[in-house]
């Protein structure tokens, strides 16, 4: 089951982020991770960088015009409404012990969606009974010390579940999440997938850090997501360009097949960016919102409504023909929108 995850920060510690994830992830697969909260919240020693970092989360700041109003509180409303209707996620979770929030969670089980809800002891019953489920946080720690750039990490990047040291086909140790299916491993594993001068070519391109990844599950460093062409397949991994590991989301390790190939990096948008958008779009395509002849007037759509990067057309249309949301003719290019579960 997919799911969204919206946070307020305002009202939760970023202590608790692990917390979080771990019952979201035992819930269903948080295809949306979204904290709201006053712009002080996200700066440096706000407490939520890391956590962002850690747990793949985004950032949704907020400035106040007048005191003491909620604007993130309204922020989190505003998607929570949009996930209702506009998103293909069949739940939302909620992380806050603001009783404010019970017309919300009414409003989202009364439009047929589940909403799970998560907050402290003190959270009123009005906002636990409106919820589908509720589940009580833990009691926040205090920020533990900054680690040392040398220490092993332990917790998968993307959900912050424990690592599990395994080996791949060709007998190189690796560590995979046993959660969201990613493995990390260094990159001397690919010396017989690419030249060496692609591997050479890559750890450059990651050192410069033009495009911000994950955090390194093995020295702690924020890796650099590049994007790798082998053969014919395109891939985006996390690469750090400081102990040469790389991230791999599930499938993309069994994507780069063994054979010789140019590796050819290229800095991209993001996958958050890019994931956020397909969800958007298949949900305005399926309920006719956008209508699309071919695929000119789809690229056209997303320039212009969109407002979508030139380099990031093309691939956002791949997915969306891979993930069966649309299906495009070769000869004419005309567009056909498929309905859910085709």
């Amino acid at each position: 089951m997919s799911i969204a995850v919206l946070i307020d920060a305002d009202n939760v510690s970023p202590t608790l982020a692990g917390a979080i994830f771990r019952k979201a992830c035992s819930i269903g697969e948080p295809i949306a991770r979204r904290a709201y909260g006053m712009v002080k919240c996200f700066s440096s020693t706000g407490g939520w960088v890391q956590a962002q970092r850690e747990f793949g989360i985004v950032a949704r700041p907020q400035t106040s015009n007048v005191a003491h109003k909620n604007v993130s509180d309204i922020a989190l409303v505003i998607d929570a409404m949009e996930f209702l209707y506009k998103s293909p996620c069949e739940g939302i979770f909620i992380v806050s012990s603001d009783s404010d929030f019970t017309a919300l969670a009414t409003k989202i089980r009364e439009g047929g969606k589940l909403v799970y809800g998560m907050g402290n002891e003190k959270t009123p019953q009005s906002f636990r009974t409106a919820c589908s489920r509720f589940f009580e946080l833990p009691h926040a720690q205090k920020p533990a010390a900054p680690k040392s750039q040398n220490a092993l990490h332990v917790a998968c990047p993307r959900c912050g579940a424990k690592l599990m040291a395994s080996k791949t086909k060709s007998n190189h140790p690796c560590r995979i999440c046993p959660s969201c299916g990613g493995v990390t491993c260094k990159v001397s594993v690919l010396d017989k997938v690419f030249a060496a001068d692609g591997l050479r070519k890559l750890l450059e391109t990651a050192k410069q850090h033009q495009q911000r990844g994950c955090i390194c599950p093995d020295c702690g460093a924020s890796m650099s997501l590049l994007k790798v062409t082998s053969g014919k397949n395109q891939v985006e991994i996390d690469v750090c360009g400081k102990c040469s590991a790389v991230w791999y989301d599930k499938n993309e390790f069994e994507t780069l097949v063994p054979n010789d190939g140019l590796i050819l990096p290229k800095i991209t948008s993001g996958k958050a960016y890019r994931r956020e958008m397909v969800l958007t779009l298949t949900a305005d395509l399926r309920s006719g919102r956008i209508k699309a002849v071919d695929v000119g007037m789809l690229q056209m759509i997303l320039r212009v409504s969109y407002h979508v990067p030139k380099p990031e057309v093309t691939p956002i249309i791949s997915t969306l023909i891979c993930q069966k949301v649309i299906h495009t003719d070769k000869k004419t290019g005309h567009v056909t929108v498929l309905p859910a579960g085709s």
